[in-house]
Order: C-alpha cells, then sequence, then structure tokens
C-alpha cells in the first residue's frame, strides 16, 4: 500500500464554504486523516 507524504497527520477541518473543504479534500489525497466538524 503507498502512503502520502501526509500520512499520520491528523487534521480538523472547521470551513464550511468552497476553498475549505477543497484544502481538506486535497490533504485527504495526500494522506492526512481529515475529520470534518
Amino acid at each position: 500500500m503507498v502512503t502520502g507524504p501526509l500520512a499520520g497527520l491528523s487534521v480538523i477541518e472547521l470551513a464550511h464554504i468552497m476553498s475549505g473543504p477543497t484544502c481538506g479534500m486535497l490533504l485527504a489525497d495526500m494522506g492526512a486523516d481529515v475529520i470534518k466538524v
């Protein structure tokens, strides 16, 4: 299994409009664990 460069990093996303969720998606694509609140 290939892991991204951000594997093991946890991020809490508090955004609701455009750029916030997009950044959270990009971080998740790079391997971070994103928690949407």
